[in-house]
């Protein structure tokens, strides 16, 4: 009939309920089709936009939430929920400085939102704007009293300031507020330990284990008490009990490569050799597995990582067995290796039987040691991808973390960019970060001889070598050769006043 206004039948309010209850019970589909016909039927409904934003999330379809966003963006600009949904979508994404825009939104348009303050001060300290996430902190607790969230991020801040007793204070405080708290009780242990107080965070590890066995950040916090305890046997009983869950949680081959680090940095015992501070006066001496520890690989190639394999170490690093061809390097370390770890840009291939994970952004490979035939069924596949892409986020954060407060000299070695200007330019990008050294290795020729090292300036010295190694032929580095040069740069290091706070 003309005149006629046709009416929707579908009540509203029921298709919220209905979708409310489908993301209760963990249902992405039929949430996700729920509030579909909410946006279709009644479009000036925020919910059929901002929802789906989080169920996307929630399920890892990370471009399909942004596209979400955009759209309720652009229809509530000022909605506080569409605001927080863009600030989590940013924070999950990592894009620190994106989300501290997003989280300011979110303060400015709903100050009563304690999200806001949470989420600003994440985005502060992960930036390392510590000072401002202490002021931010101290202010919103004031604001929320008795909120475990914020209580959580003031004691994330004093970690990141290496202020353990205030660490151990906020983490307690946060438990007193939400006692079951596991980030609040894995802090409380961690920041017992560095303190020295490791009796007294493995009596709470054990208690945490009794009520949760199995739990693989318990499991972790008692293997390190025994490793901060210098007990080596437990430590060792302690991984072995372990490994079944960690390595069902992917933490397992990190753990155990971090455990032997230590020892064998602890041991000091075998192999040592008289670091001199410059002046011709001997210093105290050190281990080579204590000099190879000293060092950390960017790339070119693997043949650091398979040198300080050779004299028994195996440290964490992103880079030590990956291929990082030096522009792609330089736009990593200016990007903050953003892209590293991410689900759309991680890429799974086989190189023979062995998976090699590529980073697409930054053309960067990436050895797993693990093969093909290891990897039969679907469902442990999807498993070993999604740990190594936890691996990699990890593995980037430390090395942020360690390039911000350097307390090893950096390693390059490449065949083909052998320019001093080559080598400023990565130690410009290094420096960035912080007071950082590096060891460019460059094919030896007429003028410098195999084995020797020169300061070109402070903190950025020039080791000569023949070339990298062809392990494909079944070539290896020379091992001895490699050592002298850690040994002199190492002297030269710490006789610079500019470089890292050698161990």
């Amino acid at each position: 009939m003309v005149g006629t206004v046709e009416c929707s039948l579908v009540d509203p309010d029921a298709l919220v309920d209905q979708a409310r209850a489908a993301m209760e019970r963990q249902d992405s589909d039929e949430a996700l089709r729920l509030w579909g016909t909410l946006r279709r039927e009644f479009p000036q409904r925020a919910e059929g936009y901002v929802w789906p934003i989080h169920v996307l999330r929630q399920g890892g379809k990370l471009l399909e939430a942004e596209a979400m966003a955009a759209e309720a963006l652009a229809r509530f600009p000022e909605n506080p929920e569409v605001l927080v949904q863009s600030g989590w979508l940013a924070t999950t994404r990592q894009r620190w400085d994106e989300a501290l825009r997003w989280w300011e939104a979110v303060r400015s348009h709903a100050p009563d939102r304690f999200e806001g303050y949470v989420g600003v001060i994440r985005a502060m300290w992960k930036l390392g704007r510590l000072d401002e996430a202490e002021a931010l902190a101290s202010a919103a607790l004031d604001r929320f009293a008795g909120n475990a969230d914020i209580g959580a991020e003031s004691a994330w801040v004093a970690v990141n300031r290496n202020d353990w007793s205030a660490a151990l204070q906020r983490w307690e405080r946060t438990l007193k507020i939400e006692p079951g708290r596991r980030d609040a009780q894995i802090g409380q242990m961690k920041a017992m330990r560095c303190l020295g107080r490791a009796a007294s965070a493995e009596r709470l590890a054990i208690q945490a284990l009794t009520r949760h066995p199995g739990d693989p950040d318990f499991l972790l916090e008692h293997i390190w008490c025994a490793v901060d305890r210098g007990d080596w046997t437990a430590a060792a009983a302690r991984l072995e009990a372990a490994q079944g869950n960690l390595q069902q949680a992917g933490r397992f081959e990190e753990t155990r490569l971090a455990v032997d680090a230590r020892r064998l940095a602890n041991s000091g015992a075998r192999d040592s050799f008289v670091a001199s501070d410059g002046s011709g006066a001997a210093t105290d001496a050190i281990s080579v597995s204590e000099l190879m520890l000293s060092f950390e690989s960017l790339g070119e190639k693997c043949d650091f990582g398979a040198v300080q394999r050779h004299y028994g170490v195996d440290p964490l690093g992103l880079l030590r067995f990956a291929f990082s061809p030096l522009d792609r390097l330089l736009a990593a370390l200016a990007d903050r290796f953003e892209a590293i770890g991410t689900l759309e840009d991680t890429q799974f291939s086989l190189y023979g039987d062995e998976t090699i994970l590529t980073m697409k952004k930054y053309g960067m490979y990436f050895h797993t040691f693990v093969y093909d035939s290891e990897l039969w069924l679907p469902e442990k596949r999807d498993a070993f991808q999604e740990q190594q892409r936890r691996r990699l986020r990890f593995l980037k954060e430390k090395l942020i973390a360690d390039l911000q407060e350097p307390r090893k000299i950096i390693v390059y070695s490449s065949d083909d960019r052998v320019s001093v200007d080559d080598a400023i330019r990565l130690f410009t990008a290094l420096r960035a970060y912080g007071p950082n050294a590096l060891l460019y290795v460059r094919p030896a020729d007429a003028e410098h001889t195999l084995g020797t090292v020169e300061m070109v300036q402070d903190g950025l010295y020039l080791g000569h070598y023949p070339r990298l190694a062809n392990f494909v032929a079944g070539e290896q580095p020379p091992f001895d050769l490699w050592r002298q040069m850690c040994e002199r740069t190492y002297r030269l290091a710490r006789s610079s006043s500019g470089g890292p706070m050698l161990d």
